[in-house]
C-alpha cells in the first residue's frame, strides 16, 4: 500500500506532542502549569485545588495514552500490516474527539475565567 493511498490522518504529524502534554501536566505535579495561586478568602480549599488538579492530569493521561495508540496503530500500517487498517482508524478517529474535547473544555474554563475578570467588585 503506498503512502498516498492512506487517509491523511495518518500521513500528518501529531496533534499534540508529549512536550506540550508535559507543559500542560507539569513535570512529575511540580513546577508545571498546574501551579496553586495564593490563598483567597472564600476560595475552594487546597484539598479542592489538589483534586482538581489530580483529575485534570488523570483526563489529559488518558488522552495522551489513546494518542499513543493512535501513533502505535498507525506505524503498524505504515509498517505494511494492512489487516488493522481500520482499527488505526477508529484508533485515530476516538484520540481526534478526545483531545477535540479538551481542548473545548480548556476554552470553557479560560472563557469563564475571562468573565469573573470583568466583573466588578
Amino acid at each position: 500500500m503506498r503512502i498516498e493511498n492512506l487517509p491523511s490522518i495518518f500521513v500528518r504529524e501529531s496533534l499534540l506532542s508529549r512536550d506540550s502534554l508535559g507543559s500542560l501536566v507539569g513535570a512529575e505535579g511540580a513546577g508545571g502549569g498546574l501551579d496553586a495561586p495564593a490563598e483567597l478568602p472564600g476560595a475552594p480549599g487546597a484539598s479542592f485545588r489538589s483534586q482538581f488538579a489530580s483529575q485534570f492530569r488523570r483526563a489529559v493521561s488518558e488522552i495522551e495514552g489513546k494518542m499513543r495508540v493512535a501513533e502505535s496503530e498507525r506505524q503498524r500500517v505504515l509498517a505494511g500490516d494492512v489487516n488493522s487498517l481500520h482499527q488505526a482508524t477508529i484508533a485515530a478517529s476516538e484520540a481526534g474527539v478526545a483531545f477535540s474535547l479538551m481542548v473545548e473544555v480548556r476554552n470553557k474554563l479560560v472563557e469563564s475565567y475571562q468573565e469573573l475578570m470583568r466583573m466588578q467588585v
